[in-house]
């Protein structure tokens, strides 16, 4: 996802308009991490305890075994079995750079 830059001259019109861009490209970006979340289905402390909270999970619903996370990664490849991955997860980052930093925030908005 590329911003926009907002500059700190021009007409205030100018700048709303990335701005209010910007907030719609971030708003996008957050809608697929939320979807790509909605398969998660949290931490268990065994795969007996997955099994019974939920006994019939659907192809894509993944959840992670164990106290800590990152933590083994269990996932729904055929309806109603829970299958080790392999491997290891489910802690989820967003990654922030390239973003304004707070400083260029506060120079922009006390124009």
């Amino acid at each position: 996802m590329e911003l926009n830059t907002v500059i700190k001259t021009g007409t205030w019109s100018d700048a709303a308009d990335r701005i209010n861009s910007n907030f719609s490209k971030t708003s996008s970006e957050v809608e697929k991490i939320k979807l790509s979340s909605t398969r998660n289905k949290g931490l268990y402390p065994t795969i007996e305890a997955l099994k019974a909270a939920i006994p019939s999970p659907v192809v894509g619903d993944w959840a992670v075994v164990g106290d800590t996370i990152p933590g083994p990664i269990y996932q729904c490849k055929t309806k109603g079995t829970w299958s080790a991955t392999g491997t290891t997860g489910g802690g989820g980052s967003i990654d922030l750079s390239g973003y304004l930093t707070a400083e260029e925030i506060d120079d922009v908005t006390s124009i």
